[in-house]
């Protein structure tokens, strides 16, 4: 009965799922190891990454990353490429943290190596993670590899490889649920390779990839130039901002990270990162940052290198909001731009004449202002430096300065050609004297065509009124380039005769100079201009096709002038076609319903994009013959025009809309039609929608149609505004609190009426409540809404069925096996209320049927041997997991769940025919954590069959398998212990400490072992050892304890484990161990003398002793056979209530015989 009562408890939660659940095979991925192209390809080129590593780490002081050090004749050693630290945004605010590796193997040796992921081991500041493979969480995660997006489930989570010699190979590794950002934890992987374990350190084997030198510049060395190659990633930023750091604390405030080579490889969202944080210094802005942030005090900070080229350098100097550089130069200078500003004449002169190139153009672009004649000499000077970026800048700081000899140089220099000329020509149109402005003016009319075009464009840079008059004079000009040139400096410097300009340009026979106005006209945005542009686009438009420009200004003013006009060009078929879909949408976003007659006129003869657009287009103007347009769309031939047609619809939303979506999907035998159909049907979401989808689900003969509608309404129900409010309640009522999950539903559907998820949980917390008439009502007012919900027809049969009201819980069960018999839910419950009532026939038949719904489906077999097993016909529970194995060969759990039958029926060889099957299987033996189950079974077998050679070449075999995985040596010593042969025990867990000196089983193993053999002082020495690996273990603390109390500090030993017992209520083991401690202590209390204290602290452990054991057997521990003959316990069982303990025990046992 308990198991019975059990099932149907745990059985309840599954109501919480869809309604309908259906046998999916899972589809085979073939994946490709993929890897960036930076990534070493050979086994020389990883060992010379690992020796350049290394150099640099001894080179900064740094300590090792691989340890042992590698060199050529290493047999192997280990590095890692394309890491990357970040973050999934899930529903925490802030993410979780993830770690990505490709671990790498190079095999050096002259034999094939094996790497899997049982080998490796990685620890996380100090604690030791899982190297899981893909969580299911981060399948849609993306990451950048190189210079590709991949999501993670495109990489090839292979859990091993096999390397032969000479090559390498890698597993891709993600360590999750790392601390939270910016911290950058501490990060260690250990790898088992032939008895010998190679360690790396994530953090120093990143920092060696990185490389930077620091540098001070400009005024008392207020600049720290950090130039940095090699790779820059999300791990060993760390390092570099610990360094911008440490600089601070010298009063340094301004920054330059310079990036000279154009293939430095960097994280894109880590130069995404810089530059946004260099733009925030100083101001706190960053909010959860995914890197530790640079110091506050910090008040420039400033990148440069080619590979933020994308970002423009103007040559009149420095924007002021610019944080990235091409150039070295131009990111000195705004890092210093304030600061030279702030400068007394002497100083800035200083760093002109001392300063390296990038301080001189800083000092003297940024200094300029405070410059004066006597300067001169030193500035003319650099006019002529081997450095052009230094002759500009000297050429801009002449503008600074009003001596004829400054405007002799800046003259001479304008008569060149070049980015000299340029700036010599800004100096004198931004001079602060006018004879600046008279010397250009003079330059301009007596300049070749090629360089008066150069002026005029900087002139309109710098408006000033007396530049306009001298412009005028070029708009008559010959030469069509200068024209052009003048009219846009007109424009820019706001001449008073503009709109006459723009107006002539307008009637010019000259194409060019239409196109010109026309551009200039439409970035006016006075009525005047747009009036004299759009009469200017319909005149174009009755001899000419619209450029794309016109089209956009017209979309801009939507005049329904252009209308016929536009008609008149979409009739022309010989249109290109991208012309044709631009003035399809330009129509689209102008016109009214007055487009209708044009676009029904044209949509015969367009293409199948086309007609997309004029149906979308119709459909918004809420055109009369949208829907009958439609419907002919959707019995097109072209399946590109019925999607269209479909996504239009979708846009209407309308009733009709739905009505032709559910008269085409019933039609359609098209994957792709009903499934845009469906799409639409959720985008849609009224309650039209969901009826036509609900409806669905059992309409046709199409499976794959039908499971699809089931998918679409699950879709409406997850992004329904109170989706969110029924999985708080779901999670309410799997704690329990079931006032709390009621009223998360009552708020669901106070938001959502028809959200029938809903009403399930209500069901079900009110079932769980006792509350049945009110869960029948409930229930059938969510099927009032969906008649066809499986699932709630299976919830109220579980509520007549605790009203014991059978007959009517079982049509309720046969009802919802009608409408979804794929669903082995409703079978599960059924045979759950045939077992309640002792009807064990029919249930068993019952989980027959949901066996054949879901054969896939584990847990079903095991729900029916379980009512075998409690019914005391452990043969049939052993046929149904044959059934199991029959139909999936490749499920290992059907193995082990047989074996744990054979186990407790103690059918020992029965078990190792089992564990033969599973090494016989082929899709099974690929795998070698089955490998290693099966061996490892093997030998607890033969060791309980007395056959200690086989047990032990059953270790062997496992240990061969996988030679980094321990489990199978602390087996091997666990057998040689429990045999007795404490040599071969001890040199097997030697083994396995000389494999990983933090294996913590191994000491607490050999601990147990050296107590045995009564060896108190080496037992101590490993429990001690073990305590300090993981001061959380209970072996290391229980072992502490009884070492203890061998050495008579009973007193101290009781107290130990009173300390740690809070941790470890629910652990058998430990309240067993516990008990022993007290058990130990009673036997150092035997000799001593009966006085009333001793007999009274006697039967306090004795009390306390058979309460822990009592809680042991509660919790899980049932070795009653060890408990009858464990030495420890020696004095508690001659106790009744010991005898009383193993009784009860034993009678649990023996329920199966």
């Amino acid at each position: 009965m308990t198991i019975r009562i059990c099932l149907l408890a745990c059985l309840t939660l599954f109501t919480l799922l869809p309604a309908q659940a259906y046998s999916q095979a899972e589809a085979q991925r073939k994946t490709t190891q993929q890897t960036s192209s930076e990534s070493p390809q050979t086994s020389t080129q990883s060992l010379q990454l690992l020796k350049d590593i290394e150099a640099r780490l001894k080179a900064g002081n740094k300590p090792s990353a691989h340890q042992p050090a590698v060199t050529a004749q290493s047999d192997a050693f280990i590095v890692l490429e394309d890491s990357i630290r970040g973050v999934a945004q899930q529903n925490a605010a802030d993410g979780m943290q993830f770690f990505l590796t490709r671990l790498v193997l190079i095999n050096q040796s002259a034999q094939p190596l094996k790497l899997s992921r049982s080998q490796i081991k990685a620890e996380v500041d100090g604690q030791q993670v899982p190297t899981r493979t893909l969580p299911s969480n981060l399948n849609y995660q993306t990451v950048q590899l190189g210079k590709r997006t991949l999501r993670l489930n495109s990489l090839n989570f292979r859990d091993e490889v096999i390397i032969p010699a000479g090559q390498q190979d890698s597993l891709w590794i993600i360590l999750t649920d790392l601390p939270p950002a910016p911290r950058i934890p501490e990060i260690d992987f250990q790898v088992s390779v032939n008895d010998q374990v190679l360690t790396l350190n994530v953090n120093r084997f990143e920092l060696g990839k990185l490389n930077y030198a620091v540098k001070l510049l400009g005024p008392s060395q207020c600049l720290a130039e950090l130039t940095v190659t090699g790779e820059l990633n999300s791990i060993n930023i760390g390092s570099l901002i610990q360094a911008v750091d440490q600089l601070t604390t010298r009063n340094i405030k301004r920054f330059v990270l310079h990036f000279p080579d154009a293939d430095t490889q960097i994280d894109s969202s880590l130069k995404t990162w810089l530059s946004r944080a260099a733009n925030q210094v100083g101001v706190n802005a960053m909010v959860n940052s995914p890197f530790p942030a640079f110091p506050n005090m910090i008040s420039e900070m400033h990148l440069s290198g080619e590979i933020f080229k994308d970002t423009k350098v103007t040559f009149l100097g420095y924007n002021k909001g610019q944080v990235t550089h091409e150039t070295e130069a131009s990111a000195i200078h705004a890092a210093l731009d304030s600061a030279m500003s702030a400068l007394t004449r002497e100083k800035v002169a200083e760093q002109i004449r001392t300063g390296p190139p990038a301080v001189k153009i800083a000092a003297l672009i940024s200094g300029g202002r405070q410059l004066t004649s006597e300067e001169l000499p030193l500035i003319l000077e650099l006019t002529s430096d081997p450095d052009p970026l230094v002759q500009q800048a000297a050429l801009f700081a002449l503008r600074y300065l009003g001596d004829p000899r400054a405007y002799e140089r800046l003259t001479q220099v304008a008569k060149t050609v070049g980015p000299q000329s340029e700036v010599a020509i800004a100096s004198l149109a931004e001079s602060r004297f006018a004879r600046g402005q008279e010397v250009l003016l003079k330059l301009l009319q007596e300049s070749p065509p090629a360089s008066q075009k150069t002026m005029i464009g900087i002139i309109a840079q710098s408006p000033r009124p007396q530049w306009g008059d001298a412009i005028y004079e070029f708009v008559s000009s010959d030469n069509l380039e200068l024209r052009k040139a003048a009219i846009k400096a007109l424009v820019l410097n706001g001449h008073p005769r503009l709109i006459e300009i723009l107006t002539a340009g307008l009637k010019s026979s000259n194409p060019e100079i239409r196109e010109v106005a026309f551009q200039e006209l439409i970035q006016q945005k006075d009525n005047q201009s747009e009036t004299l542009a759009l009469n200017y686009v319909l005149s174009q438009l009755e001899q000419t096709p619209p450029t794309q420009t016109m089209l956009a200004f017209l979309d801009r003013l939507k005049d329904p002038r252009a209308i016929p006009l536009l008609f008149h060009h979409l009739e022309n078929l010989k249109l290109d076609s991208g012309s044709r879909i631009a003035i399809i949408n330009t129509l689209a976003s102008i016109g009214d319903q007055t487009l209708e007659t044009g676009f029904l006129k044209v949509y015969p003869q367009v293409n199948s994009q086309e007609k997309q657009l004029i149906l979308s287009a119709l459909q918004k103007v809420d055109s009369p013959h949208y829907f009958e347009l439609v419907e002919q769309a959707l019995h097109d031939s072209d399946l590109q025009v019925v999607s269209g047609a479909i996504k239009s619809l979708r846009a209407s939303g309308s009733i009709e809309a739905v009505k032709i979506l559910q008269k085409t999907l019933r039609k359609t035998d098209q994957p792709s039609t009903w499934n845009d159909i469906y799409a639409s049907l959720v985008s849609i979401g009224t309650p039209e929608a969901r009826q036509t989808i609900m409806a669905a689900r059992f309409e046709g003969e199409h499976d794959e149609k039908k499971r699809a509608a089931a998918n679409a309404l699950n879709d409406i129900y997850s992004r329904s505004p109170a989706n969110q409010y029924v999985k708080k309640g779901d999670m309410e009522q799997s704690r329990k609190q079931y006032e709390a999950a009621l009223e998360e539903y009552q708020t669901a559907l106070s938001i959502d009426s028809l959200l029938v998820p809903a009403y399930q949980g209500i069901v079900n917390v009110q079932n769980a409540m006792q509350k049945y008439e009110e869960a029948l009502k409930t229930a059938d007012q969510g099927l009032a809404i969906d008649g066809m919900h499986a699932r709630l027809y299976v919830s109220k049969g579980m509520i007549y069925s605790n009203l014991s009201q059978s007959e009517e819980a079982l049509q309720q069960f046969h009802k919802a096996i009608e409408i979804a018999p794929l669903d082995h839910f409703a079978y599960v419950m059924l045979a759950s209320h045939y077992s309640k009532h002792n009807q064990n026939e029919k249930a068993l038949e019952a989980y027959d049927g949901a066996i054949q719904a879901n054969p896939r489906y584990m847990n079903l077999y095991d729900f029916k041997a379980d009512l075998q097993l409690s019914l005391k016909r452990p043969d049939e529970a052993l046929k149904t997991y044959d059934q199991a194995i029959q139909v999936n060969p490749g499920q290992i759990k059907a193995y082990i769940s047989k074996n744990t039958v054979l186990r407790k029926l103690k059918r020992d060889h029965q078990i190792l025919a089992v564990c033969d099957d599973i090494l016989k299987e082929n899709s099974l033996k690929r795998d070698p954590r089955y490998v290693i189950y099966a061996y490892l079974t093997k030998a607890n077998t033969y060791q309980q069959l007395s056959q200690l050679e086989n047990a032990i070449a059953a270790c062997d075999a496992a240990i061969k398998t996988s030679p980094g995985e321990m489990q199978p040596y602390l087996t091997k010593a666990q057998i040689y212990t429990e045999a007795e042969q404490w040599e071969n025990a001890l040199h097997t867990y030697d083994q396995m400490i000389q494999k990983n000196d933090r294996y913590l089983d191994a000491y607490t193993g050999r601990g147990h072992m050296n107590l045995q053999r009564m060896d108190w002082q080496a037992a101590q020495k490993d429990f001690q050892r073990a305590f300090e690996i993981d001061n959380k273990s209970s072996q290391a603390i229980t072992g502490l304890a009884i070492c203890m109390v061998y050495n008579h500090q009973e007193e101290k030993a009781i107290s130990f484990v009173k300390e740690q017992l809070e941790n470890f209520k629910e652990d058998g083991l430990f309240h067993y161990n516990v008990a022993c401690v007290y058990g130990r202590a009673l036997i150092n209390l035997k000799d001593q003398k009966k006085t009333p204290d001793v007999q009274k602290t006697i039967k306090e452990y004795q009390d306390t002793a058979i309460q822990h054991l009592s809680k042991a057997s509660e919790v899980g521990f049932q070795d009653v056979e060890w408990m009858q003959k464990d030495p420890d316990l020696s004095e508690l069982q001659a106790l009744p209530a010991f005898k009383t303990l193993v009784q009860t025990l034993e009678k649990k046992q023996n329920s199966l015989q």
